[in-house]
């Protein structure tokens, strides 16, 4: 599938730095960073619901640590 998606002047230079520092081009960046997104999205919803879950149980935990 071909996209062209229009990005902001700042995200464009970090990528072309990005790309540059490990020796490929813009696309591939591109390519590993949105492969990237879901995992790291569904990895941070994760951390938030086991945060929420150690607040609403923190007084369980305090004691089961006891």
């Amino acid at each position: 599938m071909n996209m062209n998606p229009r990005l902001p002047e700042d995200v464009h230079a970090r990528i072309e730095e990005a790309a540059e520092e490990d020796g490929t081009g813009v696309d591939p960046e591109v390519v590993t960073a949105v492969g990237e997104c879901p995992a790291r999205r569904r990895t941070e919803r994760v951390r938030r619901h086991a945060l929420d879950i150690a607040q609403e149980d923190a007084e369980l935990l305090a004691r089961l640590a006891e």
